[in-house]
């Protein structure tokens, strides 16, 4: 299943699953500066949620310790794009 991504609203909402490489952010013109990522009930322990920047370079790898257990990471960085290569359950939410 691909992801669905809304970059409407901030933050941006990332849906689905995946287990390969998809676009999630290319802001064409300009740099996008990431302030934190908040990755909402994931199922499972051992659920994953990869993001990578346009080269292929790791901004995160998130694990699922406990079922269900939502997690919230500072990131603070600039990138020209963001990648999702892995996303096993959960909402992402991509504060920038």
């Amino acid at each position: 299943m691909a992801l669905t991504v809304d970059k409407d609203f901030s933050p941006i909402k990332v849906t689905g699953t995946t287990a390969v490489d998809q676009e999630v952010i290319n802001p064409e013109t300009s740099l996008i500066k990431i302030k934190f990522v908040y990755w909402y009930n994931p199922t499972t322990a051992g659920d994953l949620c990869v993001l990578t920047d346009e080269y292929g370079h790791e901004i995160i790898a998130m694990r699922c310790e406990t079922d269900g257990i939502s997690q919230v990471w500072p990131i603070f960085t600039v990138y020209a794009s963001i990648h999702c290569n892995d996303m096993d359950s959960g909402t992402l939410y991509i504060y920038h």
